[in-house]
């Protein structure tokens, strides 16, 4: 009994963990996008689209992770 609530308490915590830094890559992006970083590339063109889209993923828009957690969470 003790080793099912143990392994339901492990596979909880591991998709918190998941679920909680896919939060915080989505909410980096939506601010960047937000922001308008990035924003020297032309969409209409596919190349430099994926170029900006590449872009939007590497900014750092907040100085911690869990400043984007506590945002997108509707903390602060």
């Amino acid at each position: 009994m003790k080793l099912f609530l143990y392994s339901a308490i492990g596979i909880l915590f591991v998709a918190v963990v998941v679920l909680g830094s896919t939060v915080v890559r989505l909410e980096n992006y939506r601010y960047a996008n937000f922001v308008g970083f990035c924003s020297d590339y032309d969409i209409k063109n596919p190349v430099e689209r994926i170029n900006r889209e590449e872009c939007l993923n590497k900014m750092q828009t907040r100085t911690h992770w869990i400043g984007h957690l506590l945002y997108a969470l509707r903390i602060i």
